[in-house]
Parts: C-alpha cells; sequence; structure tokens
C-alpha cells in the first residue's frame, strides 16, 4: 500500500509540472500521461507537417537547380523560397519542421546530385550542405511567417 501512495503522489507531481498550459487546468482528468505526452510532442514538431515540408523543399531544390549557369546558388535559393512559401501560406509558425525538411532536402539534392563526391570521401562538402539547407529553411520559414504575421496583424 505504501508503494501506491507514492507512486500516486509521484503521478500527482508530474501532473502539476506538466499541467496543460494553455487552459490553465490540471492534467490528468480523464486524460492519461502518455495520450499528453503524445499530444505534447505532435504540437512540438508535427511528423505530417514535416513530411510535406520534406517533399515541397525537395522538389524547390531541384526546380532551383535547372536555373542555368548557377546550378548549385539556384537549388539553395529554389530552397529558401519553397521554405519561405511554405512559412507565408501556414498559419502556425512551424520553423523546426521547415528547417528539419530543409535538412532532408539537401541530403537527398547532394545525395542525387554528387553522389562520386561523397563515394571519394566529401564528408566535408556533405555537412556543409546538410548545413546549409537546415539553416537556409529555417530562415525561410521565420521570414515567410513574419511576413504573413505583420501582414495580417492590425494596426
Amino acid at each position: 500500500m505504501t508503494q501506491r501512495t507514492r507512486t500516486r503522489e509521484t503521478d500527482e507531481d508530474l501532473s502539476d509540472i506538466l499541467g496543460d498550459a494553455e487552459s490553465g487546468e490540471q492534467a490528468g482528468q480523464g486524460e492519461s500521461f502518455r495520450s499528453r505526452t503524445k499530444r505534447r510532442a505532435v504540437n512540438f514538431f508535427s511528423p505530417r507537417y514535416f513530411l510535406l515540408a520534406a517533399v515541397v523543399l525537395t522538389v524547390g531544390t531541384f526546380v532551383g537547380g535547372f536555373v542555368p549557369f548557377v546550378q548549385t546558388l539556384g537549388g539553395l535559393l529554389g530552397l529558401f523560397v519553397a521554405a519561405f512559401a511554405l512559412g507565408g501560406l501556414t498559419s502556425e509558425s512551424k520553423t523546426l519542421e521547415t528547417a528539419t525538411g530543409g535538412l532532408v532536402a539537401a541530403g537527398l539534392t547532394l545525395l542525387l546530385g554528387n553522389l562520386t563526391l561523397l563515394a571519394a570521401g566529401g564528408t566535408t562538402v556533405a555537412a556543409i550542405g546538410l548545413g546549409a539547407g537546415f539553416l537556409l529553411a529555417g530562415l525561410g520559414a521565420h521570414f515567410g511567417s513574419d511576413l504573413r504575421d505583420g501582414l495580417t496583424r492590425d494596426l
């Protein structure tokens, strides 16, 4: 019995710490710890939006790569423009998902476009490309959502 009381007290302490910040209520009223944790994790990082961002940013990178004379820079510009559009069109700020999608898009582009370079030991180039994809996608999403907020805010 003593163990059961300690567990209940620990659960109550956790529910106080992990209480629902949006409504100000204590968590634990009809909702399990696992479902609350899952809901918070999805609110922090949405897998669906990440997949959408990865597909859109990959397409943007490939389309930007077809710009004559500046294939690599055009791909990065296409990535930034696609991330900017995603940030401007979505109602919530999803910068982390978009930046991670940019990392995947840059990785796919590097893998498909420079397979011989990567096979020859171009890990430094790959790391720089992945970092640039992450950074540009994150900045594009941030600037797009900032523009959307500025255009839709009341004066």
